[in-house]
């Protein structure tokens, strides 16, 4: 084979395993992952039966609850991603927070008379049920890339 026809050959396998490079998306690079979650949820439990005697009771309780948490996802990825040159960076995630509360409160109060030969028997309950929450997240892209070629 003389020169030229070697040259030829050199110049051809370069060029596909370039094309190749490129086309499989090659990548020489590092990338870290940043992933956590907070939160707790707390209960209050108040109150409760209040017996008066044997004819009548009253009732009072409360039971609150107040949830939080905070969470956070990073992707971070740098390095060569293109076969025909150039440099990169790709950053992407999730930042939030949430903070709840639940209220359930029951009172009521009620008589019976039957001990004392008194043909009444009367209660009245009520109940209450409150639930607030506030969340926010914020989603976080960004993508750079630069060329050697302008």
């Amino acid at each position: 084979m003389d020169k030229l026809g070697t040259l030829v050959l050199s110049v051809s396998v370069v060029a596909g395993l370039l094309m190749a490079s490129t086309t499989a998306g090659a990548f020489i690079g590092a990338g870290i992952n940043l992933d956590k979650q907070f939160g707790n949820t707390i209960d209050f439990n108040l109150g409760g039966g209040i017996p008066i005697g044997n004819t009548a009771f009253g009732l009072a309780g409360m039971n609150i609850g107040v949830t939080w948490g905070v969470n956070y996802d990073l992707n971070a990825l740098a390095g060569y991603p293109y076969g025909a040159g150039g440099v990169g960076s790709v950053t992407n995630g999730d930042l939030g927070y949430n903070l709840g509360i639940t209220v359930d409160a029951t009172q009521g109060a009620g008589f019976n008379g039957a001990d004392f030969g008194i043909p009444l028997d009367e209660q009245g309950v009520t109940t209450t049920h409150m639930a607030k929450e506030i969340s926010q997240e914020a989603q976080l892209s960004n993508t750079q890339v630069a060329f050697p070629y302008g």
